[in-house]
């Protein structure tokens, strides 16, 4: 009995558990990369991302701000709602549909136990703990429905509630325009931050990715975080 008790708790601590992990690729071989992490057992994880979707943050010409276009607009609004933006994140529709595809979803959706994860830079997600949004954070996200100089009306969801809403955007010269494109794991280089998600069986040494997205380093620096859902 003692003995397949045992065998039992071995096997249950093989089963891969679903789970994300964020940091700095350090190295790229083939369609496996590399991370370093602080919360992985040796400092680091071997991803195999042969089968993912990867998709990687690059700066985007004016010319990609069209009707049509999905966009992230971050910034300041005023007291008429309007939001002057720091930063715009351009992507192609999915089956005609802004977010329908994304990494990323603000809220999310689905059943069953998540992984609780660290979000990356770009992402919808809200911080953690008891960090609180500036009172003027101006947000827009959906599909451009007008352009007039510099000027974009985009109609999609609210910030944080899914509801439907309208929102006008202003950007300029100083607005970060960046677009989000898929790659091949095999194109993948280093001094880039990964935000990988999949499963692991020893607790984020080795990873098997399903999604991972890149985006720029900060500093020459990622965070990183591994967690079992639940825990």
């Amino acid at each position: 009995m003692i003995g397949a008790i045992a065998l039992a708790a071995l096997v249950a601590g093989a089963a891969p558990v679903q789970g994300s992990v964020f940091g700095p690729v350090v190295a790229v071989k083939g369609e496996t990369f590399t991370i370093t992490t602080s919360l992985s057992p040796n400092g680091k994880s071997i991803v195999s991302a042969g089968s993912a979707r990867i998709t990687e943050q690059v700066s985007a010409p004016r010319s990609d701000l069209k009707v049509g276009a999905c966009v992230m607009a971050t910034g300041a609004k005023n007291s008429k709602g309007v939001v002057t933006a720091q930063r715009i994140s351009i992507s192609a529709p999915v089956k005609g549909k802004c977010g329908g595809g994304n990494f990323f979803r603000a809220g999310g959706t689905g059943g069953g136990n998540r992984p609780r994860v660290t979000p990356p830079p770009g992402s919808r997600q809200p911080p953690p703990g008891g960090f609180r949004r500036p009172a003027n954070f101006g947000f827009a996200f959906g599909s451009v429905t007008k352009l007039s100089g510099s000027t974009l009306t985009v109609e999609g969801v609210a910030f944080g509630s899914g509801k439907a809403s309208t929102t006008t955007v202003m950007f300029s010269s100083k607005t970060a325009l960046s677009e989000t494109t898929t790659i091949k794991a095999a194109d993948m280089t280093t001094k880039v931050c990964a935000f990988v998600r999949g499963t692991s069986t020893d607790k984020g040494k080795t990873v098997k990715a399903t999604d991972v997205a890149l985006t720029p380093e900060s500093n020459g620096t990622c965070t990183s975080r591994f967690r079992r859902p639940g825990s």
